[in-house]
């Protein structure tokens, strides 16, 4: 239903009887709805006794009441679902965070440095594929001064074998390492030789 009030020289509306709660309406304030001949005051008629009498405030506030505790029960659950969820949240991300870290801990044990030789800066070697037995004698300083001493093809051809020795003993190759060692030291011998062989012609020759 659908009311007119008059209150403050002016016709306002339409209302339904709930909204006219919020109105300044006593029982002489003039109403008008559809069905009347003319405007009455509200106490004249029986549709506007429950919104004078109080009732209907009673009823509105009630209904009100009643909705608001459905709606808090209604929630209830809903907190207690969501709290469950955070918590199945927390404790996978615990579990992944835990995991992630024990795969790292695991890659870390496994990746192992190996040594860098000292003989081939920049390669590396695996330790445990060395042979028992120590390296034979390079004879690498002797061939690195008789190199720059003489400068003869011998004295290269030593520095070359020097290096190998280093080289096949690393490999883990010891009869060349061991070959390759004996041919170093003939080669130094036959570079010390032939430069000496001159200074004592030299020295013959001048001395005489």
């Amino acid at each position: 239903m659908k009311i007119w009030i008059y209150v403050g020289g002016r016709q306002e509306g339409p209302y339904t009887l709930e909204e006219l709660l919020d109105k300044p309406i006593d029982a002489n304030t003039k109403v008008w709805f559809e069905g009347l001949p003319k405007w009455y005051p509200a106490g004249y008629l029986d549709e506007m006794k429950p919104l004078l009498d109080g009732s209907l405030a009673r009823e509105v506030a009630a209904k009100k009441a009643s909705e608001e505790e459905a709606a808090v029960k209604h929630e209830e659950p809903e907190a207690e679902v969501s709290d469950d969820r955070e918590t199945q949240t927390a404790a996978e991300e615990a579990a992944e965070e835990t995991a992630e870290e024990t795969v790292e801990e695991t890659v870390i044990e496994e990746v192992v440095e190996e040594p860098v030789s000292k003989y081939a800066p920049g390669r590396r070697f695996n330790r445990r594929n060395l042979p028992d037995e120590p390296c034979p004698p390079t004879y690498l300083g002797w061939t690195i001064f008789l190199t720059v001493c003489c400068c003869s093809p011998v004295s290269l051809a030593g520095l070359i074998a020097s290096i190998c020795v280093s080289s096949f003993y690393t490999g883990g190759n010891v009869e060349k390492a061991r070959k390759a060692s004996e041919i170093a030291c003939w080669l130094v011998m036959i570079s010390f030789a032939l430069g000496i062989i001159p200074v004592m012609l030299m020295s013959s020759f001048y001395g005489n």
